[in-house]
């Protein structure tokens, strides 16, 4: 199957006259298709986020596994699943496509779904059941984790491939179209992506983990390994009539081949004045001295001239590693520019990570009012997607609008301003968070750990956190597709998910030395595998002081660094403003 598409894919796209392609473009792609790349990346979002929400307590329950080692286990999970993607990314722009590197994955997640219903449904993959409730329980052998390891990895791998490349692949389907009706086209692109992101995490958290809960782990399962396969038949059937962009091989190539030429060129003297040397920018200028901050890198361009010499050399296309086109260098400039607010959003991917509110939901009363009805602990998050869902849907017609009115201003937040708050949401989220569990610790002392306080007390920090993602998350999305160039496309949301997985690593690292330090002397830890005699409201404390210096940090960024703009129609404003949005100043 591999090598058919692969081979469908040269045979579309490799060797047609520019006629020929421009008719054969015409009649596929278009927004008709769209639905059904969304679809791919609803499907994978659902089964990851419905398998998230709930692992920890498959882990403690069928897999006897204590609180720090379930979290644990599950940090590495997503961190894997946000750094894969990054790679995908590469693999996919520079060597499959996008339409390929979708297919490939959406195999992979169906495998690794498929293992995790597995180890549900045969009970030698799971370790028997306590002789008692949470006394005289078998710890997993090396087999069984390697098939829940297995399970976990290829889903993974199925995230390295669906999550990057979806939303660039959507949009390849109407790359063609005039600039007009593409911008109309990608704004509602845009805002159809974020709400499914939302649908998909309110069904993970609703409908698969109920079907967890009530009526089995492996009906839940096997639900969501029917999904995966099912969409990933669909994709193929629809196949003919994607748009499929061949992969740019020179872009990362062409990357490396900067800093390869600027090392080379480290020991050139840059004159204050130009003798003899000319510098170009991509803006068309012909005669610039490059800033102080890059002027390492222009050194890969510098073009000596002599008597007769043309500007064509500085700017044509070159395979040689002893010189690169400014095009090039300036890729590689947009890249580097991204940097300072990408890390600066990294510990709000660390604060919304944390996965302990589902155990301390367990624990609570989850019934709505005087009714029957029990929310499952895993479907708890519920009120972050909902929040999530509601705001990015309604930001853009109505807040923005709003916002507007009451300011006189036609541009009301930046992108810059939005990740900030975000990161000061996330802030609030973690302190009202300690202060429910710290209120939950204490109730349940007074009834002697019998708690009838209600689940809903946990709504506020969920509210809090949907919002910070609303603000921030979809931000950085925009942020990125604005400064970074089209033909990297699919690095945009790569480096979403990979600052997410670098939180997740450091988010493991950090549970593994409160434990380390707070269990010092035999004193139970702050992470207990009992709630109640554990300090989750300190570890809560601590996320919240986290953030507050990662704040300070990311407000340091935004004014320092300038970032040039170079899609100018992901940036909400109207025409007028298009002077004033050459830069994002904060």
């Amino acid at each position: 199957l591999v090598l058919l598409f692969y081979g469908d894919l040269e045979t579309m796209e490799g060797g047609h006259a520019e006629q020929q392609q421009a008719r054969v473009l015409w009649k596929k792609g278009g927004m008709r298709l769209v639905p059904v790349i969304i679809a791919n990346e609803i499907s994978e979002r659902i089964v990851s986020a419905s398998v998230t929400a709930n692992l920890i307590i498959y882990l403690t329950t069928k897999y006897h596994l204590g609180a720090a080692s379930s979290a644990i286990i599950i940090f590495v999970y997503q961190a894997a699943a946000n750094f894969l993607p990054f790679c995908g990314a590469i693999v996919s722009d520079a060597l499959l496509g996008r339409y390929l590197m979708v297919t490939l994955t959406l195999f992979f997640c169906t495998i690794g779904s498929t293992l995790l219903c597995l180890t549900s449904v045969i009970p030698s993959l799971t370790p028997p059941d306590c002789a008692l409730p949470n006394q005289n329980c078998s710890s997993p052998s090396a087999p069984q984790l390697l098939a829940l390891c297995a399970s976990l990895g290829f889903m993974s791998l199925g995230a390295s491939g669906v999550r990057p490349c979806c939303l660039a692949f959507a949009e390849d389907q109407i790359a063609h179209w005039d600039t007009a009706r593409k911008d109309r086209s990608l704004r509602s692109l845009f805002s159809w992506y974020y709400v499914s992101v939302g649908f998909s995490q309110m069904v993970a958290v609703t409908v698969l983990v109920y079907f967890q809960d009530r009526l089995g782990w492996n009906v839940g399962f096997m639900v969501s390994a029917s999904t995966m396969a099912l969409i990933t038949l669909v994709n193929l059937a629809a196949s003919p009539f994607y748009v499929k962009v061949k992969p740019q091989k020179s872009m990362w190539a062409s990357l490396l081949q900067v800093v390869v030429v600027a090392v080379k060129n480290r020991h050139l003297t840059v004159p204050a004045s130009n003798h003899g040397v000319q510098f170009h920018s991509i803006a068309g200028s012909s005669q610039l001295v490059p800033s102080e901050k890059m002027r390492f890198l222009n050194k890969a361009c510098i073009l000596r001239t002599q008597a007769g010499g043309t500007d064509n050399e500085a700017t044509g296309n070159t395979s040689s590693w002893s010189t690169c086109t400014v095009e090039q260098v300036e890729n590689l400039k947009s890249a580097l520019s991204v940097m300072p607010m990408w890390s600066a959003m990294i510990v709000s991917f660390l604060v919304q990570s944390s996965s302990f509110g589902v155990l301390q939901a367990s624990t609570m009363d989850r019934r709505f009012g005087t009714t029957r009805f029990e929310i499952p602990a895993g479907s708890i998050s519920i009120f972050e997607t909902i929040t999530f869902t509601v705001w990015s849907g309604c930001y853009d017609p109505y807040v923005v609008p709003l916002l507007r009115t009451l300011t006189g201003r036609q541009r009301v937040l930046s992108l810059k301003q939005r990740m900030a708050i975000g990161v000061f949401l996330c802030i609030a989220s973690m302190a009202v968070a300690s202060a429910v569990e710290a209120r939950r610790r204490e109730a349940a002392a007074r009834h002697g750990g019998a708690l009838r306080m209600s689940a809903l007390w946990l709504v506020p920090q969920y509210v809090l956190s949907g919002l910070s993602g609303a603000f921030g998350a979809i931000a950085q999305i925009e942020f990125y597709y604005a400064v970074l160039p089209k033909s990297m496309g699919s690095l945009v949301l790569a480096l979403l998910f990979f600052g997410a997985g670098v939180a997740n690593l450091v988010s493991t690292v950090i549970v593994k030395l409160v434990n380390v330090v707070t269990g010092n002397g035999g004193a139970a830890p702050w992470i207990s595998d009992d709630l109640n005699r554990g300090r989750y409201d300190y570890y809560y404390l601590l996320l919240a002081v986290l953030g507050a210096i990662d704040l300070v940090y990311l407000v340091v960024c935004a004014c320092i660094f300038d970032e040039t703009v170079q899609n100018m129609s992901l940036e909400p404003g109207d025409a007028v403003e298009a002077e004033e949005m050459e830069k994002f100043h904060g």
